[in-house]
């Protein structure tokens, strides 16, 4: 029945567990805390979280080092070493 029902309103057809990994993943890349997260998705630790989406950690990191130079103004000092 899912699967004519999404055949006809032309959607792929998607598991609870992809739905739950999309949105894990998305709250990450948008700066939602891991805590805020881990009780979201019902995990019993936040361990389990962040081993479970640490390659989206590794995106919101790089983001938050970015954002940490420009407050420091470490951009301009790059641009003229570098």
């Amino acid at each position: 029945m899912l699967t004519i029902l999404c055949r006809n309103a032309k959607v792929r057809r998607v598991r609870v567990h992809d739905l739950r990994h999309t949105c894990a993943s998305l709250l990450l890349a948008q700066g939602v805390d891991a805590r805020t997260i881990m009780e979201t998705l019902g995990h019993s630790t936040i361990t389990m979280t962040l081993d479970t989406y640490a390659h989206v950690m590794q995106t919101t990191l790089r983001a938050a080092a970015e954002r940490m130079d420009d407050a420091l103004g470490l951009e301009d000092a790059n641009e003229e070493t570098g």
